[in-house]
């Protein structure tokens, strides 16, 4: 399947499991394009600062890189990614690898605080 030319949310996965803060997961990064997923997603992977990262990856006996993707067009994709993370935080602890950003932001996961 090609990725399309709209905006939407995206995951770049790989084949085998990565160990996180708690728990394991595939989902290597969640983002966003508000525009054009197609070109966002193919930056990873030629300009962006997660290119090398990828490479490494992809190159490892036996991985693979898979993306799947989301389109949206209600101008909701940056809450979408966020609670993408929010949900990710959640359950692992962590972000996923390759993010830079987080979900939550400051003193908005004071919920855990709270139990």
């Amino acid at each position: 399947m090609q990725v399309p030319i709209q905006a939407g949310v995206y995951e770049i996965l790989q084949s085998k499991e990565y160990p996180r803060y708690r728990g394991e997961t595939r989902v290597l990064k969640i983002g966003i394009s508000k525009s054009d997923l197609r070109q966002e997603i193919s930056n990873h992977f030629v300009r962006h600062t997660t290119a090398n990262r990828l490479t490494r990856i992809k190159n490892q006996i036996g991985s693979r890189v898979s993306v799947r993707f989301a389109v949206i067009s209600d101008g909701t994709v940056g809450q979408i990614e966020k609670q993408l993370l929010c949900e990710f935080e959640d359950r692992h602890w962590d972000t996923p690898v390759l993010n830079s950003q987080r979900g939550y932001a400051r003193n908005e996961d004071a919920h855990y605080r709270q139990k």
